[in-house]
């Protein structure tokens, strides 16, 4: 059975008593990881129709009737549910699953597809560590191999979320938008590409967005005195960027500590980029700087960002292990993420 870095964050939010929300894309094993770490909480599963037919028609009661622990799984099968929990949050030993994106007031963890360090069963490098600290290479348990795309998101949740006679045209739509990831984001582009109107490329972006295919990226507010590009910068979890693959894999492991990052990019108006700025409290921010292999022309635009910020760490990855550290700059490579 394979071990989920999300189980420890899960077990200790879960001592407060209180319910708990795990959301993410279509098989990423919610639903696995739950009833393990859970097995005391009875199994509700809405996709069963006289349980969501009950859950819908008298969300107030169904909750009533709930005795000790409980996991409702699918529940956004039950928008009335979904609509009283937002209204009159539950108290108690309650665990619920979404597959789509929910904004409720619960605590709220984020499961994605396994991790390269999930796989490889080690520990990942943590944000905190990235650009203070390289960890050591460690040999993997086998020849990695990345779990595989999901598209079963396309078949379940689209009838709910698009019309029917839209689905062609919509997974067109995806292909172009996993064609533009990890560039700056262009709905009006991206719409006349596809033949489609603003308000839909909108839309639809929503819909990738409420399936957990995409993550949006803001601009870093730190102009330098400099003009800045404001639109948000879009990744796509699956693609063939090995920008969007790094920054994706970076998110994906820290979601599953426990901690929802706080991710920006930086670009201004002469095209001086970096493609991930790191924000941590306090802490001055980390600049990232991603490309399949080192280049001196990538460690002079992060060292001239770090002059600008007066901060005086940074951090390269590529596909290549290399000299780890320059000039206050360190270098990874992708298999230590």
């Amino acid at each position: 059975m394979l071990e989920r870095a999300l189980a420890i964050p899960l077990h200790r939010a879960a001592q407060l008593a209180e319910p708990l929300l795990v959301q993410g894309p279509r098989s990423a094993g919610k639903t696995s990881l739950l009833r393990r770490e859970f097995p005391a909480h009875t199994y509700f599963p809405l996709d069963d129709p006289t349980l969501r037919v009950r859950a819908r028609q008298d969300p107030r009661g169904f909750l009533a009737r709930l005795r000790g622990p409980a996991f409702i799984d699918d529940l956004h099968r039950a928008p009335e549910l979904i609509a009283h929990l937002a209204a009159e949050p539950a108290a108690g030993r309650l665990v619920l699953a979404s597959s789509r994106r929910l904004t409720l007031p619960l605590t709220t963890f984020e499961l994605h597809p396994p991790t390269r360090a999930e796989l490889e069963r080690r520990a990942p490098l943590s944000l905190a560590m990235l650009g203070h600290f390289v960890p050591a290479a460690v040999a993997p348990v086998a020849a990695f191999a990345p779990w595989p795309a999901v598209r079963s998101y396309l078949d379940h949740d689209l009838p709910d979320l698009i019309r029917v006679r839209d689905r062609d045209h919509f997974e067109r739509f995806a292909g172009l938008a996993a064609a533009r990831s990890g560039q700056i984001l262009d709905q009006q582009a991206l719409a006349r590409e596809c033949e489609v109107s603003h308000r839909t490329a909108v839309r639809w972006l929503a819909v990738l967005d409420a399936c957990f295919q995409t993550l949006h990226l803001a601009p870093a507010p730190l102009p330098f005195g400099r003009r800045l590009l404001r639109a948000p910068k879009l990744h796509l979890h699956t693609s063939d960027s090995f920008e969007s693959q790094v920054i994706a894999a970076l998110f994906c492991n820290a979601h599953h500590a426990g901690t929802p990052p706080n991710f920006s990019y930086w670009k201004d108006s002469n095209g001086l980029e970096i493609p991930l700025v790191l924000h941590s409290g306090t802490s001055p921010p980390v600049p990232v700087v991603v490309a399949p292999e080192p280049h001196p022309v990538a460690e002079a635009r992060l060292r001239r960002w770090m002059q600008l910020a007066g901060v005086s760490h940074g951090a390269l990855i590529t596909n290549s292990p290399g000299p780890s550290r320059r000039s206050g700059i360190l270098r990874y490579s992708v298999s230590q993420l």
